[in-house]
């Protein structure tokens, strides 16, 4: 293992964690995560690393205590998600929504979340963070 890693290496163990741990995750998904990698900072070594033994399941799933902070989070990864155009907006909601209930979300509401997610940033290549926690906090009320 190396002691000089990217900056996301830990976080994106956990985001590839959340996504394999089922053994459910769909050839989609995997080629997505590796795009989600890149986008990180992740080199190939690191990718590896973590994928192969699954040794991303040693590291911990840290979701964001405040609700602030797990908005910035979803607004990091579905500006991440919603660039991709090698997954289906089907596939989008599905991840997005994994991700959201993993970071801390209500599950009886992260498919509103989700839906408004993408709908904010596909209006608006340019949406600020505070706009965007503006537009979810909007449809919680």
């Amino acid at each position: 293992m190396s002691n000089s890693r990217s900056t996301y290496f830990e976080a994106f163990a956990s985001i590839m964690k959340i996504t394999l741990r089922d053994d459910n995750a769909t050839d989609e998904e995997k080629s997505f995560l590796q795009h989600f990698g890149k986008k990180l900072g992740i080199t190939s070594s690191e990718y590896f690393e973590l994928i192969d033994d699954n040794m991303y399941m040693i590291y911990e799933i840290k979701a964001p205590y405040l609700y602030n902070q797990r908005l910035e989070s979803l607004y990091r990864i579905t500006q991440i998600v919603n660039e991709d155009d090698t997954i289906s907006k089907l596939m989008k909601e599905k991840w997005l929504y994994r991700m959201g209930i993993a970071i801390g979300f209500d599950p009886s509401n992260i498919k509103y979340v989700v839906g408004k997610s993408l709908d904010m940033f596909n209006a608006s290549k340019d949406l600020t963070l505070e706009d965007y926690k503006d537009g979810i906090k909007n449809i919680m009320m």
